[in-house]
């Protein structure tokens, strides 16, 4: 279980896996029926049966929202509606309205509907309650808004409120002009430049030095840097963006084979990989 992105969210209430378990148990997950477009509920994260819905390493816990949705292409429902307006024409020899247009284009898919894939996605979050802290693992507005909503409704008493911090731009500029970045943090080979006066001035630079002359100088040139890819302590390899949302997390070697033992059932790595990646998120984002 290693997190591949990463956001981070406060908590304004405490509670214990206990308690959490209990709000998670009156929205689990059920399959999709055949007439709605969506289903939403809390499955649990080790993906076995009977498994408890709020996995547990000491402070750490693990929850997971599995979302079914129906996939039903929106090339396939106009072409049924073309189809249909068509025929209409041809047999009455008259022009559709708009109002009926919708119309047609709302029963053709429900029509559709029964007869769709349901397509799964999981979204995984880590509760740090020690420090009250809630990791996403994403940086998709869609699907954080789709799980921030779901986590309220089912805990309505609890708050979740996103970090408040300043603007990373100059920060994150002025660490790569002037070498001031932490020496917890090394500035790697990718960066995204953005213009602020004009936004549609993007430059995007891929394994090169980004303590080079030219560089340097679009930075002098109204440039400020809105993501960077730097590592934290040689353990995470990760693009900080100006949200302050982390992106493309590479563990290192070692920090991933410390958690492997051969003689250790597949819960036990599960548990191991799960405390290790944990315990360092939370130390990175302090």
């Amino acid at each position: 279980m290693w997190f591949k992105q990463a956001q981070l969210f406060k908590l304004e209430d405490s509670f214990g896996a206990l308690e959490l378990e209990g709000h998670l148990e009156l929205l689990p997950f059920t399959p999709c029926p055949s007439g709605l477009p969506i289903s939403q509920g809390w499955i649990s994260p080790t993906d076995e049966e009977d498994s408890p819905l709020v996995y547990t390493a000491k402070e750490f816990l693990l929850i997971c929202l599995q979302t079914e949705a129906k996939l039903l292409p929106a090339k396939i429902l106009r072409q049924k509606l073309n189809e249909k307006i068509k025929e209409i024409q041809l047999a009455q020899g008259r022009k559709i309205s708009y109002k009926e247009k919708n119309s047609i284009k709302q029963g053709i898919y429900n029509e559709l509907l029964p007869k769709a894939f349901g397509v799964i996605y999981r979204n995984y979050a880590l509760i740090d309650t020690k420090n009250n802290w809630l990791i996403l693992n994403t940086n998709s507005a869609k699907n954080t808004e789709s799980f921030v909503t779901f986590f309220k409704r089912s805990l309505s008493k609890i708050k979740i409120v996103p970090l408040e911090t300043k603007k990373l731009s100059p920060i994150l500029t002025d660490w790569l002009l002037n070498d001031s970045h932490p020496k917890s943090l090394n500035i790697e080979d990718a960066c995204v430049l953005k213009d602020p006066k004009q936004e549609e001035r993007v430059i995007r630079i891929q394994k090169q030095d980004l303590s080079a002359g030219y560089v340097q100088s679009l930075i002098k040139n109204n440039f400020e840097i809105s993501q960077m890819k730097m590592t934290w302590n040689d353990q995470v390899t990760f693009v900080l963006k100006n949200d302050f949302t982390l992106q493309s997390l590479q563990y290192q070697d070692t920090l991933v084979e410390s958690s492997e033992n051969k003689d250790d059932s597949e819960e036990a790595c599960f548990k191991a990989d799960f405390f290790i990646m944990s315990g360092v998120l939370t130390k990175m984002f302090q």
